[in-house]
């Protein structure tokens, strides 16, 4: 008896404090994507879009849609917003950051259509 108490004994201890824990770590993580395809999954879309976001750009330069220095500015948003994206996925996307990231995207939409139709190229 003593020899399987000295065994069991251990062993259970072990599995209750993996028990404990393993819960424990999925708390933390909760609410939170790593960027790539974990958890919510906002990092693979709002990586998409900033990838659509800077080809949009350069189209529209490269088409003299919009002036060199309005794709410049442009393309120093996009960058500020990719910035802000790898800093953030980097401990994982909460809620929040994901919505402050889907603002900006579209923020940066609407200042590339605005520019698109101004027809002055110049900077507004």
């Amino acid at each position: 008896m003593p020899k399987f108490t000295k065994i069991a004994a251990p062993a259970l201890i072990a599995a209750m404090a993996l028990g404990v824990a393993v819960p424990a770590q999925a708390q933390y993580n909760q609410g939170r994507d790593y960027g790539h395809g974990y958890g919510y999954g906002y990092g693979n879309n709002i990586e998409r879009e900033i990838a659509q976001l800077e080809r949009a750009v350069n189209r529209s330069d490269n088409r003299d849609r919009i002036s060199e220095r309005e794709a410049a500015s442009l393309r120093r948003e996009v960058a500020q917003l990719r910035y802000t994206y790898r800093s953030y996925a980097r401990n994982g996307l909460t809620n929040r950051e994901a919505r402050i990231l889907q603002n900006r995207i579209q923020n940066i939409r609407h200042h590339l259509q605005y520019e698109r139709n101004d027809r002055d190229y110049r900077r507004r």
